[in-house]
């Protein structure tokens, strides 16, 4: 996993998640249709304790949504479709 740190805790908490909840959704594949019980069966196999599962879903929603609004890089190949 990328090792990105900052000198605010927080934040670095913050990324760490979006990074974990990036592995889940890249596990998942770049396939139209992905759904939200897709995303949960794939956190509930995962090695993620239980108590992690909602920041990760949160985080897994706020990457879902930055995707969502249109910001794919024009000159992208393999757009993420979910």
């Amino acid at each position: 996993m990328f090792n990105f740190t900052t000198t605010v805790p927080l934040l670095d908490l913050e990324n760490e998640r979006l990074f974990r909840a990036s592995e889940l959704l890249q596990a998942l594949g770049n396939l139209p249709g992905l759904t939200a019980k897709d995303f949960y069966d794939e956190l509930m196999t995962s090695q993620h304790p239980v108590e992690e599962h909602e920041s990760l879903t949160l985080a897994a929603i706020a990457i879902e949504t930055m995707l969502a609004v249109g910001l794919e890089p024009v000159d992208s190949k393999e757009p993420t479709v979910h």
